[in-house]
């Protein structure tokens, strides 16, 4: 399961660069629009409908795999550390499950939703007709890699006593 995990990972580390790919792109073209609407009093078509369909949501959903495969979630320990190991991981077993069937759900849904859009072909209605519907492939990407990810760590998680926690970080650092 380590090497299932690791190659998640591996996918995972792979999207969010292109996550942040996604952010140098979003830079430049706000800024080249700013730049153009100040200098030449025309700003660049389509900007808001660039970075609403696909900066931003790639942005969003690309990472998220990465950070549940670096376990950098954000979570608050109430009670978790408080209970004996085997509740410990009863409980980190139980929110792996919710949230692989969260996850789960997700995706399907916005799959769904990504192909009846590239069925249509959808564009935006903005100032300019940009074509939308390759931005909505990121969420159930990026959800579905997490689906994985999920159940990879759920099935390994009663074999190992790492639990969930962060190795490298703490909210104190």
């Amino acid at each position: 399961m380590e090497t299932v995990i690791a190659r998640l990972g591996w996918v995972s580390r792979i999207i969010t660069y292109v996550a942040t790919t996604l952010a140098a792109l979003m830079m430049v073209h706000v800024t080249l629009d700013v730049v153009l609407s100040q200098f030449v009093a025309e700003p660049l078509p389509g900007t808001v409908d660039y970075v609403s369909y696909y900066y931003m949501v790639g942005l969003v959903f690309l990472p998220l795999p990465f950070v549940e495969f670096t376990n950098e979630h954000i979570k608050v320990d109430l009670i978790h550390d408080l209970i004996p190991a085997a509740g410990r991981t009863v409980l980190d077993m139980l929110a792996l499950a919710l949230s692989a069937m969260f996850y789960g759900l997700l995706t399907w849904q916005t799959w769904i939703d990504a192909v009846e859009k590239y069925t249509v072909g959808e564009k935006s209605m903005g100032m300019a007709a940009v074509t939308v519907w390759p931005g909505r492939f990121f969420l159930p990407i990026g959800a579905g890699l997490m689906v994985l990810l999920l159940l990879a760590k759920l099935i390994q998680r009663p074999f190992t006593e790492t639990g969930m926690a962060s190795l490298n970080h703490d909210m104190y650092e």
